[in-house]
């Protein structure tokens, strides 16, 4: 324990789960043997902790009862069950996430992070616990657009700055400039814009909370990766340990079930 204390005084600002996480790290993972160790201490601290932002809702957010909640943070919190700990989250801004797994603070994070190609040099990933894609939101009852090619000539309402804007650009679409999504649903139920696109995950979230918005999802893109929990480089056997858990939550149908239970469908799988 002289170690945690140590880490406990060093490092006053942080909190204690995470200062006993960095003080037990520090005991055995600078004599080569790093690539289990961090699953050693989180078994025996018997938590682990995840940083996550609290404020992106349906993935990280706090309900009506002011409790952490969200698709993320109830696939992390079963995922620690399945490693026989707890769940612990700090919450953290966006942009502070991955440097708190760099720095220690967290082991990973659970709050929607995609492992592209330069976070994939910095990071290990566990295998991805849910996937998106691209869709085209048209009038309920629309029959015009059925593929993104279909939306050449039409008004796409878009915001000014989005990757989507770019998209519905490059298929030939005229811009009608919104400032959000649910200015664009208005747009297409209005008759001033034909389609809007955005990211399906948003796009279900947002039909699940107003089922009479007048809107359908009418075309898809291809599916993409959209989140996995990243790792320190090293970290074997923990990446392991997730890969096993997230493996046996598909397997029983939690990944599923969680799924519908945010987004009406299951989007955990590809």
């Amino acid at each position: 324990m002289a170690h945690t204390h140590f880490a406990l005084k060093k490092i006053a600002a942080v909190a204690v789960v995470a200062a006993a996480i960095v003080g037990f790290s520090a005991c055995g993972s600078s004599n080569g043997s790093a690539a289990s160790s961090e699953l050693d201490q989180i078994k025996k601290n018997g938590a682990i902790v995840f940083g996550t932002e609290g404020t992106y809702a349906p993935f990280s957010y706090h309900d009506s009862d002011n409790k952490l909640t969200g698709y993320d943070v109830e696939v992390a919190t079963a995922v620690a069950k399945e490693l026989g700990v707890k769940a612990k989250f700090v919450e953290s801004n966006w942009d502070s996430l991955l440097a708190g797994v760099d720095s220690k603070k967290f082991d990973s994070v659970a709050d929607q992070v995609t492992p592209n190609g330069e976070r994939k040099q910095k990071y290990d990933f566990s295998d991805l616990y849910i996937y998106s894609q691209g869709v085209a939101v048209t009038k309920k009852g629309n029959t015009d657009i059925k593929t993104f090619a279909d939306i050449k000539g039409k008004n796409a309402a878009e915001t000014k700055t989005s990757n989507w804007n770019q998209t519905a650009q490059e298929h030939g679409a005229n811009i009608v400039s919104v400032n959000d999504f649910a200015q664009a649903v208005d747009a297409i139920t209005a008759g001033r814009a034909d389609v809007t696109l955005n990211d399906k995950l948003a796009v279900l979230d947002y039909l699940k909370q107003k089922p009479n918005a007048g809107v359908q999802i009418s075309a898809k893109s291809e599916v993409s990766p959209a989140a996995a929990f990243p790792i320190r480089k090293g970290e074997d056997s923990l990446v392991k340990a997730l890969n096993e858990a997230l493996a046996k939550l598909q397997k029983d149908g939690t990944l599923k079930k969680l799924s519908i239970k945010y987004f009406g469908e299951d989007v955990s799988v590809k």
